[in-house]
């Protein structure tokens, strides 16, 4: 009995000194379903594995990566954030390697409309059941004009930047994931991206 408390007060420390990004990270994981395959939210798997399973690839050539970013705030119900606070996202990339991740919102009915079929489009992409997004020609034509402002440092496992968030980004897979936690430190953006889009 006394061996069970014991391991009980270490496993308690243990999780008292797990950092809030990965704490959330695990609470993401869970909430994604990883271990059921026909979980909806299986794409954010990805993500939720970053810390674990991401690792350093070099930069894409001069290119405009498309994906879904989710807003994390630390304690809160992620699994509903994945139903409510789910927009779409963009990372440029140029021929110097700066970046900029920039978060897509819609202003007009119309726009949502064509939001929304570029959310599922890319789900199917990063479930793997299609090998391209087919994007609407407004948001493509957006897409050209972002401008990355971002120099990233390379590490061993990834590349990280500082601009109005701190940023780390990875690939897990087949998929590019970016983590950004704002300067408040009351919560974190995981983004997952492809290039696999038209």
């Amino acid at each position: 009995m006394m061996t069970l408390v014991v391991m009980g007060l270490a496993a308690n420390v243990a999780a008292d000194r797990v950092d809030p990004r990965t704490s959330t990270l695990w609470q993401l994981q869970s909430a994604a379903k990883c271990d059921d395959k026909t979980s909806p939210w299986r794409p954010w798997c990805y993500a939720g594995e970053v810390l674990s399973k991401g690792t350093f690839e070099e930069l894409p050539k001069p290119r405009v990566l498309v994906g879904l970013t989710v807003e994390l705030a630390y304690g809160k119900d992620v699994a509903a954030a994945l139903r409510d606070k789910v927009t779409l996202a963009a990372l440029a990339i140029d021929a110097d390697g700066k970046v900029k991740l920039t978060s897509i919102t819609p202003s007009s009915p119309d726009e949502k409309k064509q939001m929304a079929e570029a959310v599922a489009n890319l789900t199917m992409v990063f479930k793997g059941k299609a090998k391209a997004a087919k994007l609407p020609g407004d948001l493509v034509t957006y897409l050209k004009t972002l401008k990355p402002a971002y120099t990233p440092t390379k590490s061993s496992n990834g590349w990280t930047w500082k601009g109005a968030s701190d940023a780390m980004l990875r690939k897990v897979g087949p998929v590019w994931v970016v983590i950004e936690e704002p300067k408040k430190r009351d919560g974190l953006f995981a983004t997952i991206l492809t290039d696999a889009w038209e």
